[in-house]
């Protein structure tokens, strides 16, 4: 009996050793499966986390469009889905004849065109004039005089009382050596002074609301231009006043004004006179 058991020992082992890569396989398969916890999962399970595929976006360039790349998903509806084009008989987005449409209104931030300067339309009757048509004498005025042109305000009465009419001159004089265009001459006029004709030597004239105005198409070198006007000073003129009268001349970006020229008006008292002593008789 000793004899025979001796004898399988030997024959064991050669067997293990067949058997030892299979053991080795089924265990290392084991610890794969244990790794996947999804290849556990039932059909009706899910695995308690999500695999996200990462997209590298492609970078816009100027003029770039939204064609897929080749093989990419389209946009073309599959076969038998319905399309954004409207059936027959369908209403579009197209307005009616005669409905407002969906035009979007102007941005407010929109930079406004800058306005120019505004000119006097060809065949209009009234001039465009300088903002500055119409200034008011301030104590202390000073003619504004520039070489080559001049305005003049003339008057033969300096003293005046109600009542009484009077005229005023303007006179404008080319004193360069070249010619002077578009000349315009705004002579403010009191409001209290009764207006009466108007003559001038050349170009236009007339009274508007703040006083004279006096154009001249051409003025050649050396010569003068002149407009009068007849004024009264009415009856309830208020005693001890003082009207001024000047003009302001534009012509070609030049700017001048006159001298000031004044009327008085007497005062409402007027100091007793003479000599208040004893007659020739009574010495």
């Amino acid at each position: 009996m000793n004899t025979n058991d001796k004898s399988t020992e030997p024959s064991r082992t050669p067997t293990l050793r067949r058997l030892l890569p299979g053991v080795v396989v089924i265990v290392v398969g084991l610890m794969l499966l244990a790794a996947m916890p999804g290849a556990w999962a039932l059909p009706s399970q899910s695995p308690d986390y999500q695999t996200v595929p990462t997209l590298t976006p492609t970078p816009t360039r100027p003029g770039a469009t939204n064609t897929p790349p080749p093989g990419g998903p389209t946009n073309t509806p599959a076969p038998g889905q319905p399309t954004a084009t409207p059936a027959p008989g369908q209403p579009t987005d197209t307005p009616a004849p005669g409905e407002p449409t969906n035009t979007p209104a102007a941005d407010a931030t929109t930079t406004a065109t800058p306005t120019t300067t505004p000119t006097r339309p060809a065949g209009s009757a009234v001039p465009v004039l300088p903002a500055n048509c119409w200034t008011v004498p301030t104590p202390g005025f000073s003619p504004v005089s520039v070489a080559d042109v001049s305005v003049v305000v003339e008057s033969d009465q300096h003293l005046v009382v109600p009542g009484q009419q009077v005229s005023l001159r303007y006179v404008v004089t080319n004193e360069g050596d070249t010619d002077l265009t578009d000349l315009l001459v705004c002579a403010p006029l009191e409001a209290i002074l009764e207006r009466g004709t108007v003559t001038a030597s050349d170009g236009e004239a007339r009274l508007v609301a703040d006083g004279l105005t006096f154009e001249l198409a051409e003025l050649a070198a050396g010569d003068s231009a002149e407009v009068e006007i007849q004024l009264t000073v009415p009856a309830d003129a208020p005693l001890g006043s003082v009207i001024e009268n000047q003009a302001w001349l534009f012509a070609d970006g030049i700017q001048a004004s006159s001298d000031l020229l004044t009327w008085a008006l007497p005062p409402a008292y007027l100091p007793p006179t003479g000599h208040l002593g004893l007659s020739c008789g009574e010495r």
